[in-house]
């Protein structure tokens, strides 16, 4: 019989000021033209949708990123794989896990961010799911466990969580004039990946 839901989690000791403004330059540099592979034109139309990097998560992969705090960020994913494959009876080792990462950068709004959505056309283990909060206190984020129960996930900064999925979610709403701004993350076997997908985009998770 297959476990029931569970989160996974890490406390992070991140800088979370320098990793705030780190992005809030990324942002910037999509904005300006400036960030590899992504031209001015594309961002200003992703722009129109209200959360410019997000839209673009295809053309980049944030853990492609130099920062030491993105660096630690990967290190916790890998481990909450590894706790999350155990906990589900899956051999870590033999899946190959690649992972895809990108920031959100929402403004305010009092309505949920986004609608209810999930990250893979593939349910349950052994395809993953997460977050970091760089700066998304107090907010929530909905989950529909197991297509029924609605879950409040409060948000905790410098917390990562992990999920399989097949569990939609959504951002709720962010009453401040600052921007939320988490980072999300795919996880998912190698053999998995259509060959399609962009290449180097992508990377292993080891």
């Amino acid at each position: 019989m297959k476990p029931e839901h569970k989160f996974f989690e890490r406390y992070l000791n991140n800088d979370l000021t320098d990793l705030y403004l780190f992005l809030l330059e990324k942002n910037q540099d999509m904005l300006d033209g400036k960030f590899p592979g992504i031209s001015k034109e594309k961002a200003e139309e992703a722009n129109k949708t209200g959360c410019m990097a997000t839209a673009l998560n295809q053309y980049y992969n944030i853990f492609q990123i130099h920062h030491p705090a993105i660096y630690s960020l990967y290190s916790a994913i890998k481990s909450m794989t590894q706790e999350a494959s155990e906990y589900y009876g899956v051999d870590f080792e033999s899946q190959q896990y690649m992972v895809q990462g990108w920031f959100n950068c929402d403004e305010k709004s009092e309505k949920n961010l986004n609608d209810l959505h999930d990250h893979s056309p593939n349910t349950g283990t052994p395809y993953y799911h997460g977050y970091y909060c760089v700066n998304a206190e107090p907010s929530i984020t909905n989950y529909q466990i197991n297509r029924e129960l609605m879950f409040d996930n409060i948000n905790k900064n410098n917390r990562a969580i992990l999920s399989e999925t097949g569990h939609p979610h959504r951002k709720g709403s962010w009453h401040l004039d600052e921007k939320r701004i988490t980072i999300a993350y795919d996880m998912m076997p190698l053999k998995d990946l259509n060959k399609n997908e962009l290449q180097q985009h992508w990377v292993p998770l080891i």
